[in-house]
């Protein structure tokens, strides 16, 4: 009686945060998401446009930026199978996030698509940088790693916890520090 109570409870909270979606727009969507439950998660991203694969795991307090306005919101996002997401992740969808299959992105980590100063003075030196990220089969992000715009993680890459990844990441390699350097080939 308690599962049907709770599956029950799981799907109500999805008809509530889409309706209030519609009425609120997206801005309210995003904001539920950090709230949401992990149980349905998938199911509110690919209702609006992700594509989220078999056995992925997506846990609270993920934060959404820069969606789309209009219909599919989330589209930017492909998260391939058995894919692990810790809370507190940002995803800054000014671009495409590509995650491939068996990917490990742990707690606090942010994955930025763009960088820039808006209408500001400082566009001058500074334009505007927008490109994908892609994070290769069987990677491992640790905690509070940041990973800049344009960024592609080969597969059976290790970036070490709080690492700012500036540039691309050959296969097999494990990185570390601000910005994130070669520490050492992994055996493949």
């Amino acid at each position: 009686m308690k599962k049907i109570i709770y599956h029950l409870f799981l799907i109500l909270e999805v008809y509530k945060i889409e309706l209030l979606a519609k009425i609120f727009g997206s801005e309210y969507l995003c904001k539920s998401l950090f709230l949401c439950r992990s149980d349905n998660l998938k199911n509110i991203l690919t209702n609006h446009g992700a594509f989220v694969g078999h056995n992925v795991q997506l846990k609270p307090m993920l934060s959404i930026d820069n969606y789309a306005v209009k219909n599919q919101e989330f589209s930017n996002i492909i998260i391939k199978d058995k894919v692990y997401i810790g809370k507190n992740v940002f995803f800054d969808l000014a671009n495409k996030i590509v995650i491939e299959n068996d990917v490990v992105i742990s707690g606090g980590v942010s994955i930025l698509t763009h960088a820039d100063v808006g209408d500001r003075k400082m566009k001058r030196y500074y334009q505007r940088v927008c490109n994908s990220v892609k994070i290769g089969e069987a990677s491992w992000i640790g905690a509070n790693a940041t990973i800049l715009s344009g960024v592609t993680i080969g597969k059976y890459c290790v970036i070490a916890a709080g690492s700012v990844v500036v540039s691309d990441v050959a296969d097999y390699t494990m990185v570390a520090g601000t910005p994130a350097i070669v520490k050492k080939q992994l055996q493949q």
